[in-house]
């Protein structure tokens, strides 16, 4: 997926819909002002500014990307908040994802009274994007503009996880938590600590990206387009 003057290039999955771009935003109204505000001020604000613009809080490796002196607290807790309304919208971008009791209103309460979301519910891993093509692949700026409609995976034992692609990044949301010795590999958020790193993923490991980009470039070579190359 690509920009062109604020717009995305959408890659429709159904075969008749033809590849488009589209200044849709996905956003739909579900939080009266104040509580819009809240999750604005409290998690979404700070969150996206260290997605976006690392700065000094980000060191490059050959694994990853190592975040140090930063509020995990608050990325958990807008990560989560991205999905929860995520599972409260109409919008059918967002019509995979679906959060059932007992997991939708301890989350609600938690992220509209600024506090921990219960330990058992989530956890979340983080993972920067990279292409290891040996040439011609997306570059970093090109990462940062794929976006995806979340998507989920069925696990073992009555698990499953929620995909987020954004800012060139790809978080997995675990329902219900994982073990304590899982959330302890590279990449899983832990609240109470200030740093955490987050391993580097081809963007061509990830299953589902590849059938949507295979898709889309399918639809592209014939002439399933309403825009001129």
């Amino acid at each position: 997926m690509a920009t062109n003057s604020g717009k995305a290039i959408v890659m429709p999955e159904a075969k008749n819909e033809p590849v488009h771009y589209s200044s849709d935003s996905w956003a739909t109204f579900q939080l009266c002002a104040d509580c819009e505000s809240l999750l604005n001020r409290e998690y979404e604000r700070y969150s996206i500014g260290v997605f976006r613009n690392s700065g000094q809080c980000a060191q490059k490796h050959d694994y990853g990307v190592t975040f140090s002196g930063i509020n995990t607290q608050c990325l958990f807790g807008f990560l989560v908040a991205v999905l929860w309304r995520a599972a409260s919208s109409t919008h059918p971008a967002y019509a995979k994802v679906i959060l059932p009791e007992p997991w939708s209103e301890p989350i609600r309460k938690s992220l509209l009274n600024v506090q921990l979301i219960p330990s058992g519910i989530v956890s979340i891993k983080v993972s920067k994007l990279i292409d290891r093509s040996p040439k011609n692949g997306f570059s970093q700026e090109n990462l940062k503009q794929l976006v995806m409609s979340p998507f989920f995976r069925r696990m073992r034992k009555g698990k499953y996880s929620f995909c987020l692609v954004f800012e060139g990044f790809f978080f997995e949301l675990f329902f219900p938590a994982l073990s304590v010795s899982q959330r302890n590999k590279q990449g899983f958020l832990k609240r109470n600590k200030r740093m955490f790193m987050a391993p580097y993923l081809n963007v061509f490991d990830i299953p589902e990206m590849v059938e949507c980009m295979a898709t889309g470039y399918g639809k592209f070579i014939n002439g399933q387009v309403t825009f001129k190359n």
